[in-house]
């Protein structure tokens, strides 16, 4: 009996530790939410954040250009592998992109303005249908012993005055949105040639940087690199494939919707898209809004599309293409996208993922190095069997 009491009952030390676990990944979560969101808003009382931006805006011609190249560079390779020249290679690459972006101005901007335009003209119609459609709801309680009319004309206004902001503001912000395109075109221009140069001698340049490392850190900043460089490869040309395959297949299936301007939504569904988790609903919603306007038969349609697309993307494409290049827990992505767009906005909530990956490498890397948190591991059964 004494024996009985005194034995250890592994089951549910293993279950302890396994619990011990998850309390310690949460509690690491919080701890690098913690730090970030520290971090912001000492940069921000220390007018740090200003001073960064007017650095980056002054400077980004130069980040856009080794962005450019960083992003060109394994397809030059690919080039060079086939016996083309590293010149001749970054020319080819530099050439089809110049082409592929000059025929995207040409063919989709106007057609993007004129739907824009078409779907401004049709505001009213569309303010006209959800007033009715308020109206109805409103009449099937007109029994009623509250007093709806007011609730029912001040929703009525807030909704005209929304469309009226619509209709006033939208055609000079495109006008200033394109402005500010032409403006910013040769910064665009630099940002490009700067890039070809860097593409030229990308390798002298990536080696000249390591050079500045003290020899003793060289191969552990090394092997640091080649994880960044991996996560962020992996996470951009990954996003930007799967948003373009969505964009495309959300524009066929809302031509066969039959809903007006169906590139306007596709691109936007694209674009938000590169957004996790939030994204496709702000992409999707007001898309089925518009669609459901027109027709219930176009409603659901287009609704159809978006589910079929989304669930594609998120259990199929993604998955694939993208895998498991940041490796980052949703609800850490989650806290990070909230924390990014309250200081950044719509391109915190861009760049908030692949920041977070790198900040985990980072954190792996001295963890792994200098022990940072001791990782509890539950007793095998191995040595259960020989303790018993």
């Amino acid at each position: 009996m004494d024996d009985k009491k005194n034995k250890i009952d592994y089951k549910n030390l293993n279950a302890l530790i396994q619990t011990a676990r998850v309390i310690l990944k949460i509690l690491l979560i919080l701890s690098i939410c913690g730090i970030v969101v520290f971090g912001f808003v000492f940069l921000e009382k220390t007018q740090i954040l200003n001073i960064l931006g007017t650095v980056l805006s002054i400077c980004m011609p130069l980040f856009l250009g080794l962005g450019i190249a960083w992003l060109f560079e394994p397809m030059i390779r690919g080039l060079e592998k086939n016996n083309i020249k590293r010149r001749l290679a970054t020319a080819l690459v530099y050439i089809a992109f110049i082409l592929v972006l000059i025929l995207l101005i040409v063919l989709v901007v106007p057609e993007f303005i004129s739907q824009v335009k078409d779907l401004i003209g049709q505001v009213p119609v569309f303010l006209i249908k959800i007033k009715d459609f308020i109206t109805n709801i409103f009449s099937k309680f007109k029994d009623s012993e509250i007093d709806l009319n007011t609730i029912q004309n001040n929703i009525i206004t807030q909704i005209e005055s929304f469309g009226n902001n619509i209709t006033s503001n939208s055609l000079s912000g495109i006008i200033n949105t394109i402005t500010k395109i032409l403006s910013s075109g040769a910064g665009v221009a630099l940002g490009i040639l700067i890039g070809f140069y860097f593409s030229l001698d990308f390798d002298k340049i990536t080696n000249r940087l390591k050079s500045w490392i003290p020899v003793k850190y060289k191969s552990e900043a090394s092997r640091v690199l080649n994880e960044l460089n991996a996560m962020a490869r992996g996470y951009v040309s990954g996003t930007l494939f799967t948003s373009l395959l969505v964009a495309f297949f959300t524009f066929v299936g809302l031509i066969l919707s039959g809903i007006n301007s169906p590139l306007l939504f596709a691109i936007f569904c694209g674009i938000t898209n590169i957004i996790p988790y939030f994204g496709p609903y702000i992409g999707g919603i007001p898309t089925i809004i518009v669609a459901f306007s027109i027709s219930p038969m176009c409603g659901i349609i287009a609704l159809i599309t978006i589910i079929i697309v989304q669930f594609m993307e998120g259990n199929i494409i993604n998955p694939i293409v993208v895998g498991k290049a940041t490796d980052i827990h949703p609800i850490t992505i989650v806290i990070s996208l909230l924390v990014f767009q309250h200081y950044f906005g719509i391109v915190g909530m861009i760049i908030a993922t692949p920041v977070v990956g790198a900040i985990k490498i980072l954190f792996n890397f001295y963890n792994e190095k200098y022990g940072l948190i001791e990782r509890i591991k539950p007793i095998s059964e191995k040595s259960k069997n020989e303790e018993n």
